[in-house]
C-alpha cells in the first residue's frame, strides 16, 4: 500500500514538472515571438517613416502653393500605425498666416495622406459661374489658376475666368495673396522684369503640358515651386537625389522632386497623371534659365494688388488668404 502511494506521488510530481516545463516553454516562446514581432514591426515602421518623410518632402517641394512647413513630427505613434504631421503657414507679404497642416498616415502596409484635409476640395459654383475653392478642414480660401490653353469639352460645366484682384480695392488696411495666371508662359527673368516692385512673389506655377484639364480638375494638385522670403529662386546643383538634400526655392531640387513624384506616385484626372504631366514640363525646362512659368502667387497690400487685372499679360486673378495690417508689423512690400 505504501509503495502504491509513493508511486502515485512520483507520478503526480512528474506531471507537475511537465506542466511547469510546458508552461515555461510557452512563456519563453511567447516572449521570443513578441520580441521578434516587436523588432520586425519597429524595422518596418522605420522604413515606412522614411517613405512618409519623402512624401512630405515631395509635397512641400512641388505642390504647396505659398505653404511653408515649419515643423515635421509624429503626431500619432503606434506599433503598426502612426501619423507624420507638418504645421504650415502662408507668407502674406511678411505676415505668417496659419494654414491647414499636412498630415500623412503610415503603417506597416503603406503610406498615404490623412483623410479629409488632404483630399480634393469642395468647389461651390455660383449662378454667375464664379468659383471658389476652400479647405475642408478649416474653410480657408485657396487661390486658383486658370489655363488659357484649356479647351472646354461639350460635357464640361462652364467655369467663368475670375478677376478677383480688382475686388480688393475696397478692402483697406490689409495684405492678401493672389494667384496670377499669365496669358502666355514667361521665363523667370521676364517675370522679375514685369512684376511691380511693391508685390512679393511667393510661388511659381509650372502650368500644364496638357490642355485637357480645367481649373476644377486640378484643385489641390497644382505643381510649382515656392520662392524664398525675397521672392527669388536659386539654381544650385544637387550632390544627391535624396529628398533630405533638397533645398526649398532651388529649381534643381524642384526638378528632382518632380521626377521622383512621377516615378513613385500617381494622381489621375480624366486619364491624365498630374505628376507625369509635370515631368514633361521639367524635361522641357531642365534649368531655371530655360524654365517658363504659367503663373505665380504674389502677396502685398490690397491697394497694390487691386490694379493687377489691368496688366496686359495677365489672364486671370484669384484671391487666397488675407490678413489685417497691424501697427507693430510692417509688410515686406
Amino acid at each position: 500500500m505504501k509503495m502504491n502511494e509513493d508511486f502515485d506521488k512520483i507520478i503526480k510530481k512528474e506531471k507537475r514538472k511537465k506542466i511547469v516545463k510546458t508552461f515555461a516553454i510557452s512563456v519563453v516562446t511567447t516572449l521570443a515571438l513578441l520580441f521578434i514581432g516587436y523588432t520586425v514591426s519597429n524595422r518596418g515602421m522605420a522604413l515606412q517613416y522614411e517613405k512618409a518623410k519623402e512624401m512630405a518632402n515631395i509635397t512641400d517641394m512641388i505642390e504647396s502653393p505659398n505653404l511653408i512647413s515649419r515643423s515635421q513630427y509624429l503626431s500619432k505613434t503606434g506599433w503598426v500605425t502612426s501619423q507624420l504631421k507638418s504645421d504650415r503657414f502662408k507668407n502674406i507679404d511678411g505676415y505668417l498666416v496659419a494654414a491647414a497642416p499636412l498630415e500623412i498616415n503610415f503603417s506597416l502596409f503603406g503610406v498615404g495622406y490623412a483623410s479629409d484635409q488632404n483630399s480634393p476640395l469642395t468647389v461651390p459654383i455660383t449662378k454667375t459661374k464664379d468659383i471658389g475653392a476652400f479647405s475642408r478642414e478649416n474653410g480657408e480660401k485657396l487661390p486658383l489658376f486658370f489655363d488659357p490653353k484649356h479647351k472646354q469639352s461639350e460635357t464640361e460645366q462652364e467655369v467663368k475666368t475670375t478677376h478677383e484682384a480688382r475686388t480688393l480695392s475696397g478692402l483697406k488696411n490689409h495684405v492678401a495673396e493672389v494667384a496670377i495666371s499669365f496669358k502666355e508662359p514667361m521665363t523667370y527673368a521676364e517675370i522679375q522684369a514685369k512684376l511691380p516692385d511693391n508685390l512679393l512673389i511667393n510661388w511659381y506655377w509650372l502650368g500644364m503640358a496638357s490642355d485637357q484639364l480645367s481649373v476644377t480638375d486640378t484643385i489641390g494638385k497644382v505643381i510649382g515651386i515656392n520662392a524664398d522670403e525675397t521672392g527669388k529662386l536659386k539654381d544650385e546643383s544637387l550632390e544627391t537625389s535624396s529628398s533630405s538634400s533638397w533645398s526649398s526655392a532651388n529649381y534643381p531640387s524642384f526638378v528632382t522632386a518632380v521626377k521622383t513624384a512621377a516615378e513613385k506616385r500617381g494622381y489621375n484626372v480624366a486619364g491624365i497623371d498630374i505628376y507625369k504631366d509635370a515631368l514633361k514640363q521639367v524635361e522641357k525646362y531642365p534649368t531655371l534659365k530655360t524654365a517658363k512659368f504659367a503663373g505665380i502667387i504674389v502677396s502685398g497690400r490690397t491697394e497694390n494688388l487691386a490694379i493687377l487685372d489691368d496688366e496686359p499679360y495677365i489672364f486671370a486673378t484669384n484671391v487666397g488668404l488675407q490678413a489685417e495690417i497691424l501697427p507693430y508689423i510692417e509688410p515686406m512690400k
